[in-house]
């Protein structure tokens, strides 16, 4: 299996970062845009482990990302679908897929051990594209030997 990043969210952490703040937060999104550049990335780091530790996953919703996912048969991404129902794929014929999702549910992929192998190689694609380095170390550790 192969998976191609097509297109992010731009600024995913700083957008996980600002709707974690807004949950918490009666000011406007430009003021809590403000103190998280003021604050810097570790405090992004901070409020990213906050919202990885919260059950609900919510405000990692706001990241999504499209992907080409190469080499799956119809029956791998119908099980994926089946189990994880806001992933959306459009097979794009040979075992070619293009496939849409969020970092919730990207997250919850990494958890379930018949999610684990797709949502590694999209953690491996998004680390050699260097998106969202700090969200991925948050949310997935070491993955030298992921997979």
């Amino acid at each position: 299996m192969k998976v191609s990043l097509v297109w992010s969210s731009p600024k995913p952490e700083r957008t996980i970062a600002v709707a974690m703040r807004r949950c918490f937060s009666t000011k406007t999104i430009e003021e809590i845009e403000a103190e998280l550049e003021q604050k810097g990335v570790e405090y992004w780091r901070y409020l990213l482990t906050k919202a990885l530790q919260d059950k609900s996953l919510d405000v990692l919703e706001h990241f999504t990302l499209s992907l080409l996912a190469e080499g799956m048969t119809d029956a791998d991404v119908g099980r994926l679908i089946r189990g994880f129902p806001y992933m959306r794929a459009t097979g794009l014929g040979g075992g070619s897929w293009l496939v849409s999702l969020n970092a919730r549910t990207l997250v919850e992929l990494w958890r379930e051990p018949e999610g684990k192998p797709f949502a590694a190689a999209i953690v491996s694609e998004l680390d050699g594209r260097q998106v969202c380095p700090v969200f991925n170390q948050l949310a997935f550790g070491d993955r030298t030997n992921a997979g």
